[in-house]
């Protein structure tokens, strides 16, 4: 009973515990709110940094968001099916790409910011406005995100 109760507290006190139970919960809520507006979590991440950054080649779009290459080539095709981007040579380089969001991804990135404030809002609903840049400031810092 007592091994019982001190594996409790040791995994409810674990950073990794709590990032993981978080993770699972914004994840889950994340997908949710993305099926309203027909966006696969998967070209997520995609579409919100190609909204930022327009026109950037795959291997870069990849680094950006720390995915594997493979990844982001499914991540692309992806978005490049559903309509939301397009491939176009790269001046500079004759066996790259450079990804432009269409007008359809535009318009559909521009619906994104509000479902992560949504999807923030409510997974930080226990939170006073304080804490919740608290929260987020040493997260950034845990996870090596220099802000400006």
């Amino acid at each position: 009973m007592t091994q019982i109760k001190r594996t409790k507290h040791i995994r409810e006190g674990s950073f990794g515990f709590l990032i993981q139970t978080l993770a699972r919960d914004i994840d889950t809520k994340m997908k949710a709110a993305l099926r309203e507006v027909d966006v696969d979590v998967k070209v997520f991440a995609n579409l919100m940094l190609l909204a930022d950054e327009d026109g950037i080649n795959q291997r870069t779009l990849g680094e950006k968001l720390n995915f594997p290459e493979y990844f982001t080539s499914r991540n692309v095709d992806a978005l490049v099916e559903a309509g939301f981007a397009e491939r176009k040579p790269d001046p500079n380089s004759r066996r790259s790409f450079l990804i432009y969001l269409t007008e359809s991804g535009r318009k559909k990135a521009s619906e994104l910011p509000r479902i992560v404030k949504q999807v923030n809002d409510d997974t930080l609903s226990d939170l006073n406005a304080s804490e919740r840049q608290q929260v987020v400031k040493l997260l950034q810092r845990a996870a090596g995100i220099r802000q400006e």
